[in-house]
């Protein structure tokens, strides 16, 4: 977009196209006009009522940009030679040029990126920043515009058609969010990460000494107004006490153990010390929650705040534990299922992203752990983080990305994995006179440690294995939070080249990537655009439309026809694996199970806490370092194994697999008949936005159901134990070990298991066949009838002035952002 172009555009959309001629006059470009201050407006704008709305959203505007004072600095760094020396001498304090060099190279090698490919990415995220804002007017232009003709509707009488239109006007706000998931143990800085991404210094507690966030956080924005709001939902009162009961009991079972016998976190910190002394129902008694009645309600706790370090302060006792606190007050963060948080002035980064504070490895409480499995398996992205002085060396990070790989990969929708490397300021007190030069070497040298580990992980591997799909990205939120306000001229060579103290600025850009808000602005505006188009054509077409109704309809049985015949290939593709699969299950039946019973050591409790859980045991406290057991995957693990490659080939995360590309080379071919069929044109238009937005949604179906299959296997063999558990978990005394182990190896032999197994996940192909069929045949079939076979409808309300406004945003967000080379999801589903 040029200079001109720019100043132009920006004063129409703010309805202020009468004045341009003053900018023009002034020469004003767009450098210029972001650099105008409110004593230039006078003469800019001589009308007062006009320059104080110009003033307003000009404000709006530079705000917009504080983000882009780098991208500012690239330029200047391009075209001034005095600031590349100042940036030059400014650097070279602690690092010979030979130095500086060859980190630049070696690090351009580790994050695939070229020089002149990182240039242009980074010059284009100032206007890509202007063109989010221009978006989100358009976009609030376009729901102005849905509100009055949905008003329009809601006073006419209601008929099929009217209730059709108004169910698609609904239907345009449901967008779902992009999960981020961020793991990492306790004192990694996962809070202090996620409060420097945000601009804010107090917004999440960060864990110190003993104290560690213990609950599920999702921070989101806040777009309805300035205010910092937390949402609390708790677990029921029956979870609690189910909580309790299994407490106490393990308590019991595990005085065989004495090392494991140890107070409970959970009781002491919601009952103080003496609540290890009571029985269940002294500790349910209502008294214990009286500071929380949301806790009997399915309501949630609703705290606003005016900053966020007042509601961090307000949420402490809701999100932290403190192992070294002696303090009698009351904590609640056992009773905590999730807590939300929604932040203000975040909407470029969080409109549509969701960033999730998530614990390693879910929880022993039902509810709790099913909302963390699915919320790990909603994450398009996950972010390991891991303090860069053990990064290489600790084991904790590593092992959360094992145990989480079949939630995140094959069993979810994740593609990509970021290793994010903290506190890399950390550094010995002798080496500070030295201390850019250290800091660079190591983060150059840790990111390639870091990558040989993951290439290491063989079962990671096999799901991410693309070089796009894992990112080593190292960050000092300390040092980010003290330079970010200050001038950053002097170091505009080390960004332009990408030589980064502190990549936090790339992981916003990251998250702007994610937030995708110019495409999903467009989505918004294309929908409005086909709702418009189908009123305007229901006013005014006369024409038959017969013969354009049989051409559709022929060709949407065509494509289902090609849609059914393809999904045999996968179906007979997993029924050979699967039966290859059942038959190594049942031959290895006896060696899985005692690979298991070695896993429990021998030990009663656990055996039963296993069978009471329908073959998961969960080990409880902080300071267990046992793995998860789950019987049900294990026997599920040959199966498995046979159908991992065609699995990620039908079903991969992240690039187009042939089944998603079956759906989104799926068309009515509506471009087609324009030109022959002119007079109806506009209905042709509404039903080529119907079907582009009924493909985005059976991709999202795809998604969704691809995770179902892949756990049919664990899934239905619970289910075939489901009795066996229950009654092994019934037997007591002597020998009852043994009786427990009889019982199960006996329900496997009895019950086929495997082949059922098999079925279930055979059944699953067929109803996601079934459900694209479904839904492409019902939903077109319902649009076409609806536009076409619908007689004349010129009762609908006169919508050509907003059709027309709809017609000019959608001219004007043709302008595409510049996509990033940082961004593994180019291509948003």
């Amino acid at each position: 977009m040029a200079s001109s172009d720019f100043v132009r555009d920006i004063l129409t959309k703010w309805d202020l196209s009468q004045w341009i001629k003053n900018f023009e006059e002034q020469q004003i470009d767009e450098e210029s006009f972001l650099l105008l201050e409110e004593n230039d407006f006078i003469d800019l704008i001589p009308i007062l009522g006009p320059r104080k709305k110009f003033a307003h959203k000009h404000r709006l505007l530079k705000e917009q940009n504080k983000h882009s004072n780098v991208d500012e600095n690239f330029e200047v760094a391009t075209t001034s030679t005095a600031s590349i020396n100042a940036a030059k001498s400014s650097s070279g304090n602690s690092m010979p040029s030979t130095s500086v060099d060859k980190l630049l190279s070696e690090k351009r090698k580790l994050d695939g990126v070229d020089a002149n490919r990182q240039k242009k990415k980074q010059k284009s995220s100032a206007i890509s920043r202007t063109t989010a804002m221009l978006d989100s007017e358009g976009k609030a232009e376009a729901k102005k515009i849905m509100q009055r003709v949905r008003s329009k509707l809601d006073e006419m009488p209601s008929t099929k058609h009217t209730t059709f239109i108004r169910s698609k006007i609904d239907m345009l706000d449901k967008d779902r969010k992009e999960m981020v998931g961020v793991f990492g143990k306790t004192g990694a800085g996962k809070s202090s990460l996620i409060n420097a991404i945000l601009g804010e210094t107090k917004l999440l507690p960060s864990g110190n000494q003993g104290s560690c966030t213990s609950v599920m956080i999702q921070v989101e924005a806040n777009m309805t107004n300035d205010k910092y709001i937390a949402e609390i939902e708790f677990i029921t009162d029956q979870d609690w006490n189910e909580e309790v009961l299994s407490i106490l009991e393990d308590r019991s079972c595990e005085k065989e153990e004495k090392k494991n016998v140890k107070d409970d976190g959970k009781i002491k910190a919601l009952y103080g010390k003496e609540g290890l002394r009571k029985n269940v129902e002294e500790l349910m008694d209502e008294k214990h929650f009286s500071e929380i009645p949301e806790f009997y309600s399915p309501c949630k706790k609703i705290v606003v705040c005016d900053t966020g370090e007042e509601l961090s302060r307000k949420m402490a006792c809701f999100t932290v534990s403190d192992s070294n606190s002696d303090t009698s007050e009351q904590l609640y963060w056992p009773l905590v299922k999730c807590l939300t948080i929604k932040v203000p002035n975040s909407k470029d980064l969080l409109e549509h992203v969701v960033l999730v504070d998530l614990p390693g490895n879910g929880d022993c409480n039902k509810s709790r752990d099913t909302m963390w499995k699915s919320f790990v398996g909603n994450c398009s992205a996950v972010w390991i983080v891991s303090d860069i002085s053990q990064a290489i060396s600790e084991k904790e990070c590593w092992e959360i990305l094992d145990s989480t790989v079949s939630l995140i990969g094959p069993g979810g929708e994740c593609r990509s994995i970021s290793f994010i490397c903290t506190k890399t300021d950390n550094i010995e007190e002798s080496a500070k006179d030295n201390a850019r030069a250290i800091i660079l070497t190591r983060n150059v040298i840790t990111k390639k440690k870091v990558r040989e580990t993951f290439n290491k992980q063989k079962d990671v591997k096999k799901h991410f294995s693309d070089a796009e799909s894992f990112k080593v990205f190292t960050v000092s939120s300390k040092k980010y939070n003290m330079e970010k306000q200050s001038e950053l001229d002097e170091k505009a060579e080390e960004w332009l080249n990408g030589l980064y103290d502190t990549e936090i600025p790339l992981l916003q850009e990251f998250l702007r990537n994610l937030n995708d808000h110019h495409t999903r602005t467009s989505d918004y505006i294309s929908g409005v655009d086909g709702i418009l188009s189908l009123i305007q054509a229901d006013r005014n077409t006369t024409d038959s439309k017969e013969e354009v109704c049989q051409v559709l309809e022929q060709t949407l049985e065509h494509n289902l026809k090609s849609i059914v015949q393809y999904m045999e290939k996968p179906y007979n593709a997993f029924d050979q694996c699967l039966s290859k699969g059942v038959q190594q299950s049942e031959d290895s039946c006896e060696t899985l199970m005692s690979e298991v019973w070695k896993k429990c050591r021998g030990q009663y409790g656990i055996v039963r806490c296993l069978c009471k859980n329908n073959g998961i045991y969960k080990p409880k406290g902080k300071r267990n370092r046992r793995k998860e057991i789950n019987l049900n995957e294990h026997l599920a693990s040959c199966m498995r194994s046979c159908i991992d490659e065609k699995f990620t080939f039908y079903f991969p995360n992240d690039k187009c697999g042939p089944i998603r590309k079956k759906i989104e080379d799926f068309t009515l071919d509506t471009n087609s008949l324009v030109e022959k069929h002119k007079s109806v044109s506009l209905h042709l238009k509404f039903l080529n936005t119907e079907e582009k937005k009924l493909k985005t949604q059976l991709i999202r179906d795809l998604l969704d159901k691809k995770k179902q299959i892949y756990f049919t296997l664990p899934d239905s063999i619970k289910d075939s134990m489901h009795v066996s558990y229950t009654n092994a978990s019934m037997h007591t005394g002597k020998g009852s070990l043994q009786r427990m182990k009889d019982e199960l190896h006996l329900n496997i032999k009895r019950a086929n298991i495997f082949w059922k197994a098999k079925k279930d996940m055979m059944d699953g192909l067929t109803k996601l066949k079934d459900h694209m069929v479904m839904q492409l045949r019902y939903k077109l079939e319902e649009s076409i009838r609806m536009s076409l076979h619908t007689p004349n409808s010129s009762f609908l309300p006169d919508v050509t002035e907003d059709y027309n406004k709809i017609k000019d945003l959608m001219a004007r967000s043709c302008v595409i952002p510049v996509t990033t080379i940082l961004d593994p999801h180019a291509k948003r589903v």
